[in-house]
């Protein structure tokens, strides 16, 4: 699969190649960092490919964060396997630590864990934006140095 897409997008023109990395990392599940390997795969600039990605992935999940919290009622107890394992994860480790664990299971998934729990759009907006640039960059780093994890 990574290979068909990586084919896919080095046959387009250059504009196209950078849109094509920017709405891989607009995708949930595949965000930044299959995007940046990507693109790095396709030999664009470390640098320029893990902006796009952070860009792309921090427009996603923002304009998913302020759409849920539009939908969000007022707490209730609730009851469900789910909703007591994200409610553990969420009282163990906070929004920080349900947003850096984005790349096990999807930023957007840990949005969802920290909006349901109650906290506000904006923290969950900041320590998304954190996450996201800080695992991008590290994921970047790593690829561009031979660390081919997703090839």
């Amino acid at each position: 699969m990574m290979q068909d897409i990586i084919r896919y997008i080095h046959d387009l023109d250059v504009i196209y190649q950078y849109l094509g990395i920017f709405i891989i990392s607009i995708i949930p599940f595949f965000e930044s960092y299959l995007a940046i390997p990507v693109g790095i795969a396709l030999g664009f600039p470390t640098i320029a490919v893990i902006i796009i990605g952070i860009v792309g992935n921090i427009l996603s999940v923002v304009a998913f964060i302020w759409l849920i919290d539009k939908f969000r009622k007022p707490k209730k107890d609730k009851e469900g396997g789910r909703w007591k394992r994200a409610q553990g994860l969420f009282q163990k480790y906070g929004v920080p630590g349900v947003s850096f664990a984005g790349p096990l299971y999807g930023y957007h998934i840990g949005a969802i864990i920290a909006i349901a729990a109650g906290t506000s759009r904006e923290y969950v907006t900041l320590w998304q934006i954190i996450a996201i640039s800080v695992w991008s960059m590290a994921i970047g780093i790593a690829f561009h140095f031979g660390f081919q994890l997703f090839i």
